[in-house]
């Protein structure tokens, strides 16, 4: 592995814009410069927020574009993302000899590298996150995912590697893009470690999330109504569409809960590590970067058998199948009835995330991935291979 490498790191996403995404770029970008490499993140901009500045030695890059939301983009938004991406990237690879371009989604981001590869010959490699997969999200970007298979299929084959973090989203991906495909590493997100310091654990159950049907953050709501002198608080960080429903559903069923909206930095870290339990009731996810979160937080977590889910948490939590509110039942009723459990689970899990997910051995196995997918396009050079649009 050469000492060091200059990697662009295009990515619409990057906290405090976004959902998970957002904090594995941060993570390894971070992670990747304490290493010894540069690099240049290319992002959305979003009011207030400088066009440039230094976050712990990476270089971010923020672009014009529409954004109404911090943690979400529409497709018209996108789209305004990948030509202001577009014309930074490329004036960015005329200022500097970059090495590599590590792409987030392979779209839309994926897509700027692929048309700029032609005039720049810069080798590409792009991180799935799941929702740039048709099949993956059943309440997003439906009618994009019909109409851009082909677009996905050229641009996954011009690329030199392909990284994903989860079994389930990779057995996905080579289900409908087999052929297409380029060499596939899967690499886990990481955790910041030293974010969470330990606290006296409340009585608290947390849920931190965007507020969307497959999230089932409806399934914890109901199975918390059923279970009785429950004294646990219920505190939701997130939004989306489902909220209203969820706060009426929460009085119904007098379920006492918080709704905080979108949190992020400080006032969400606080909430992680003074929540004594975790639940993340998807019916669909790749690697949640909230399941590792509360487990560096030691929280005691519940999840489904949903996409990379059972993955992360191994046997450091309880996993149900998702929507089995009976299920959830009862896993919340043993950990509120049982503290003494539920803080050995969280100790357990802290452990499996200080051995498994600390971001230097994350980016450690990043490096190998950018060799190999180095190597690639070398040989892809040498063989005259062209992979600039047609």
């Amino acid at each position: 592995m050469r000492d060091r490498l200059r990697i662009l790191m295009p990515n619409l996403e990057y906290p405090p814009l976004g959902g998970g995404a957002a904090p594995v770029t941060r993570g390894l970008a971070r992670a990747l410069v304490a290493r010894g490499h540069q690099v240049d993140v290319v992002t959305m901009g979003y009011r207030g927020l400088p066009s440039e500045e230094d976050d712990q030695g990476v270089r971010v890059f923020r672009v014009p574009g529409l954004r109404s939301h911090l943690e979400l983009s529409r497709v018209h938004e996108l789209a305004t993302y990948v030509w202001s991406g577009f014309r930074k990237v490329g004036a960015l690879t005329r200022g500097t000899e970059y090495d590599l371009c590590h792409c987030h989604f392979i779209l839309p981001t994926g897509l700027i590298p692929y048309l700029l590869q032609g005039s720049t010959g810069l080798p590409y490699v792009i991180t799935s996150h799941g929702s740039d997969v048709p099949g993956f999200n059943p309440d997003r970007f439906t009618l994009l995912h019909r109409l851009t298979p082909p677009l996905l299929r050229r641009i996954l084959t011009g690329a030199a590697g392909l990284i994903v973090p989860s079994a389930a989203l990779e057995d996905l991906i080579r289900s409908q893009f087999g052929s297409s495909m380029p060499p596939l590493s899967r690499i886990p997100n990481g955790v910041d470690l030293e974010r969470f310091a330990p606290r006296p654990k409340e009585s608290r159950i947390l849920v931190a999330t965007r507020l969307f049907e497959r999230k089932g953050v409806q399934h914890v709501i109901e199975a918390l109504g059923n279970i009785p002198q429950n004294n646990y608080s219920l505190e939701v960080a997130g939004d989306g569409p489902q909220l209203p429903q969820l706060e009426r559903q929460s009085g119904e069923h007098r379920v006492p809960a918080k709704f905080h909206g979108w949190l992020g930095g400080d006032p969400l870290t606080r909430l992680f590590e003074q929540s004594r339990i975790f639940v993340l009731a998807s019916s669909s996810d790749n690697f949640p970067v909230s399941l590792l979160e509360a487990m560096a937080a030691r929280c005691a977590v519940i999840t489904t058998r949903a996409g990379g889910c059972p993955e992360v948490v191994g046997d450091t939590g309880i996993v149900v199948e998702p929507g089995d509110v009976r299920g959830l039942q009862e896993a919340l009723a043993r950990l509120i009835q049982q503290p003494a459990y539920a803080e050995e689970l969280g100790a357990r899990a802290a452990r499996r995330a200080q051995d498994l997910f600390s971001w230097p051995a994350i980016a450690a196995r990043h490096e190998a991935a950018y060799e190999m997918a180095l190597q690639r396009a070398t040989s892809r050079a040498s063989a005259g291979e062209v992979a600039a649009p047609a």
